[in-house]
Formats: C-alpha cells, structure tokens, sequence
C-alpha cells in the first residue's frame, strides 16, 4: 500500500503535545493518509478521545482531504495540550457522525463507497461502545473486515480507539486486535510522585518510548522516557558486562 503508516500521524500529535521532542515521520499527515490502520488502545480515562480529536486537527490543518470523526456519543471537551492558538474554523473541516448502534456503525462503512467526496481519513472513537460483551469472534472479525476493506478501496486512513478486553477470554474484540495490523498501547505508569495520570506509550513499530501525562486539568502532554532498545533483554544483558 502506498505512502506510511497511520502512526506517522499519531507521532503528529505525539510531537505536539511533546513540544517538539518527538520526532515525526517524513512526509508530515499527507504521507500517511493511504498507510496501515492503527488500533489505539488504552484503559478508561488515557484520553484516547482527546488523541484522536488531535490528529482529526492536524489532519484537516493540513488539508489531507475531508476527515470523519466517529464515535457514539459527542465529545465533551476539547482536549488541551499542543497549540494554543488554532483556527476555530478548522472543526469545520471535520465530519462528526454518532451512529447510535452496531447495525448503524455498519450501514456507515457499507455505504461509505457512495459517499462524495471519499474521506481521506476515518477515526472511530470508542469500538468498545459498539461490541456487546456478549459478541462473538465471527462479530468482531466482521467488523473489522469491513472497516478495513473499506480503508483499503477508499484509500483512506483509519485510527480505531478502544479499551482493550481484560479478562483474556476470546470475544468479539479479540478479533478486532488480531485483524488489525498496527497497534498503539497506553499502559497505565504507577507513580507516587504526582497527583496527575501517567501512561506509558507503547508503539511496537517505533524505537523510541513516551509517557502520556493527563495533568489534573485534564490537560495532555507528552515526555520522552527513552528507547525501547535500552529497555530490552539484550541490551540489559549488554549492560551487565
């Protein structure tokens, strides 16, 4: 598939919040908007939202094409972190549609190859919302088929947020993280220094390690803990020699 991958973007808003300290992919949004789907996961309240509502920014800041926003319910707030001063015009450059069930949130990625213009990126906030407990492998992996084959014809780029199933046992959103190619990880970080949350940003296809600060105003920011190369076996091999 041409052009990068979707975390390019995701190192967008990285990047932002970090104040530059993270380095992002070349070729900036536009490079990733034909690149491999990402399943952002993370706990309740690692501000999966807020990440996902950046990079719908930064990707219509750019001008990469019309950016779809999905997600059950209507966002609350808008996230803090980043830039301060934006264009409060850019929000309307965003689509935002609140399919209300499973079957709506499927009639959207079935239809959606009748939609004018295509959409250049997709973000679904919250899958968890749409997947009963109850659901099997064959509902996830329906799911996921259709919204990644839809990704791939139209293609568009597609971030997918959810709280990862915790109790191991095989359903519906089991198959969702194994049909999707590319994930994001926010760890919970125990920490008995600061009152704010801290996640630990786990991003198999890149090198280096963040944490994800949500500071007791809600507020996101980002720091840079190291590389993922220090904190392996071999190297902690290396380090005892």
């Amino acid at each position: 598939m041409p052009g990068g991958t979707m975390s390019a973007l995701l190192l967008r808003v990285f990047s932002e919040l970090g104040g530059g300290s993270v380095p992002p992919e070349p070729g900036g949004v536009n490079a990733a908007g034909f690149g491999v789907p990402v399943l952002l996961q993370g706990p309740p309240g690692s501000r999966k939202s807020g990440l996902l509502f950046m990079a719908a920014v930064l990707a219509a800041e750019e001008g990469a094409g019309p950016v779809v926003f999905l997600s059950r319910e209507s966002l609350q707030e808008v996230p803090r972190g980043g830039r301060a001063a934006r264009d409060p015009l850019i929000l309307k450059k965003i689509r935002f549609v609140y399919p209300p069930s499973l079957r709506e949130l499927l009639h959207f990625f079935s239809s959606l190859h009748v939609a004018s213009p295509f959409p250049s990126l997709i973000l679904l906030d919250g899958l968890e919302r749409y997947l009963p407990s109850t659901g099997s492998l064959t509902d996830g992996a329906h799911l996921s088929a259709l919204m990644l084959d839809s990704a791939s014809h139209l293609r568009c780029g597609l971030i997918v947020s959810a709280v990862p199933n915790s109790d191991g046992s095989d359903s519906a959103f089991t198959a969702v993280e194994r049909y999707f190619p590319n994930h994001c990880l926010l760890c919970p970080v125990m920490s008995a220094e600061t009152e704010e949350r801290q996640f630990r940003v786990n991003f198999p296809s890149q090198h280096l390690q963040w944490d994800l600060h949500v500071e007791q105003d809600r507020g996101l920011r980002i720091s840079l803990t190291g590389s993922q190369e220090d904190k392996s076996p071999n190297s902690e091999a290396k380090d005892k020699t």
